[in-house]
């Protein structure tokens, strides 16, 4: 009787256990790199809706394995976003080939791609056919009156697919949540690139800031882009002067300034307002050539002398944490150039050749501003020193591990291409080309005798604030041909190919200046790639059939006979 009774109170336990939970919304993510969990940034977003969310998600219908793996994380997401925000978000998953009508589906096609999706062609194969399908890795993102498009397949081609699937997975709440967190924001942020002292114009920074292709790839997608220049002041009425506190807040009505590429020195009131900029808390993101290098210069002769390219902020950067040094890298991981090498009925014949100064720039930093970029490609590119000061510095950007320094005045001729150096001069590992400095910064003109006759709230501590250097100014610069074409960022003109880590570096720095609540760090989450060894299956073909087969078989049986000799011995 009383056995009789445990059992109805075990089970009668369980009941009003299994009854508790049904009620509570619980979790737990038992994964080592915790690819289900949601972080808090996410979370804060989420529980601050006050309207409702809707995805359109076009990753639906038949398609490959690692596609639907894909499609089922989206839907993971999508869920555990559900369960933090509750109604006030919903999804669906949408099959845009499912339309019977070809005109029809066209239709749907080109309405997708204006709206920001991008398409992939994807290969099909059954037992009896091979055919091709477009597909959206794709959703469109709604709230109130306004839609953002969020393309979620990352599609590098020096990436092998699973690699890519798994770069997608790790990047999709960073994509999701950004697209709903810029548009639940009231304002836009304000951006600028900085001009007055020979920076990049608007043409030649067009595909960074308004997309050649017309797409959100852009920064006018995410802020509002202006061009400023340090040159032209408001005039102070009562003085007659130019107005120096009134061009400092202008300055820090922009969230990031960008100062791409100046070819003309600083004088020591620009430097001023840079300075008191970053002060009151400003963000800067340098793009500076240390040393003055072009291949125009070798369209009529094999050779050049690279000077310094002294534009007067050497001391400034110093106090920062960091000095340009005035010297070119040499790379033989690099982009190829074309050289006359002969003629054939006087029509000159050409070969291709690795140029060391358009180094090829790939990172294995897990930063979020570098992490899994393509490969960039950069023009004359100099190396940089970290200075000892309270700043955390955080390198972005290297050369390859067979890399050598040429100290400016540099020498730059053709002929390193006739009569290559030696490989073993190519000593030099993973010089720094880009560093991120964070902290509370000390004023450049602290001690310093200020402007005249200025009421100026003068700072020479800085609020914790960020900026990033990066040592090439033609990183953030589209070519403009002759007729006035503007070329995507990053397009290699000599080999017909476009580096598509140029544009993405500059938009991820952008973004990390701009985010104030550190969304940008979802991006360095990581998943494990866990892929089967196909040659140790191929190797060992039998010992694994043998363990996933007769071992669980095996096991079973003795499990058996131990139970029936427990059982004799009891009862027997």
């Amino acid at each position: 009787m009383q056995n009789k009774l445990r059992i109805l109170l075990f089970f009668g336990l369980v009941i009003v256990v299994n009854l508790i939970f049904s009620f509570i919304e619980y979790s737990f993510d038992l994964t080592l790199d915790k690819k289900h969990s949601i972080s808090n940034e996410t979370e804060q977003i989420l529980s601050s809706l006050d309207d409702i969310i809707f995805v359109k998600v076009y990753l639906d219908g038949d398609f490959p394995s690692e596609f639907k793996h894909l499609q089922s994380e989206v839907k993971n997401l999508l869920s555990s976003f559900k369960s933090i925000a509750g109604s006030n978000l919903n999804f669906e998953f949408i099959d845009p080939n499912n339309l019977v009508d070809e005109k029809e589906k066209m239709n749907l096609f080109k309405q997708l791609v204006k709206d920001g999706l991008s398409p992939t062609d994807i290969e099909i194969r059954t037992s009896s056919s091979n055919s091709n399908q477009i597909i959206f890795p794709s959703a469109l993102v709604y709230y109130k009156d306004k839609q953002r498009a969020v393309n979620f397949l990352k599609n590098s081609i020096t990436k092998k697919p699973a690699e890519n699937i798994n770069e997608s997975v790790e990047s999709l709440e960073f994509e999701f949540i950004t697209a709903i967190y810029q548009m639940l924001k009231t304002h836009t942020p304000k951006i600028a690139f900085l001009e007055g002292n020979g920076e990049l114009n608007k043409d030649q920074v067009y595909d960074l800031s308004q997309s050649v292709l017309q797409d959100n790839n852009s920064l006018s997608y995410y802020y509002q882009v202006d061009h400023f220049n340090i040159k032209e002041f408001e005039i102070d009425s009562s003085t007659m002067d130019a107005d120096i506190s009134r061009q400092i807040e202008k300055m820090l009505s922009y969230k990031v300034i960008i100062i791409a590429k100046p070819t003309s020195p600083f004088n020591n009131l620009e430097k001023f307002l840079i300075d008191q900029y970053i002060m009151h808390g400003g963000k800067i993101l340098w793009l500076i050539d240390a040393v003055k290098g072009s291949m125009d210069s070798l369209q009529t002769q094999n050779s050049f002398i690279a000077l310094k390219n002294d534009i007067n902020l050497d001391d400034q950067l110093f106090k920062y944490g960091v000095r340009i040094n005035a010297n070119l890298i040499e790379d033989l991981r690099s982009t190829k150039i074309p050289i006359v090498t002969g003629y054939s009925n006087n029509i000159p014949q050409q070969s291709y050749f690795y140029w060391p100064y358009f180094p090829l720039l790939l990172s294995d930093n897990n930063h979020s501003i570098s992490k899994g970029l393509d490969a960039l490609k950069c023009d004359f590119v100099s190396s940089i020193d970290t200075i000892k000061n309270k700043i955390k510095k955080t390198i972005l950007l290297t050369s390859s591990k067979q890399s050598r320094i040429n100290p400016a005045p540099a020498k730059v001729s053709l002929g390193i291409l006739q009569d290559p150096p030696p490989i073993e001069s190519y000593n030099k590992s993973s010089l720094p080309v880009a560093v991120l400095l964070k902290g509370e910064f000390e004023s450049v003109f602290k001690n310093r005798i200020l402007p005249k006759k200025q009421s100026l709230k003068f700072k020479e501590k800085s609020l914790e604030t960020q900026m990033i250097i990066v040592s090439d100014g033609d990183i953030a610069k589209n070519s403009v041909s002759a007729s006035g074409n503007i070329l995507p960022l990053g397009y290699d003109r000599f080999n017909s190919y476009t580096y598509a880590g140029n544009k993405k570096f500059i938009m991820n720095a952008v973004h990390y200046l701009c985010d104030d609540i550190g969304i940008t760090k979802l991006k360095s989450k990581e998943i494990k790639l866990r892929l089967l060894d196909k040659e140790k299956i191929k190797n060992n073909r039998s010992l694994i059939m043998l363990v996933n087969i007769i071992l669980p078989l095996l096991l079973l049986l003795f499990c058996t006979v131990i139970f029936i000799k427990f059982k004799n011995k009891r009862y027997v």
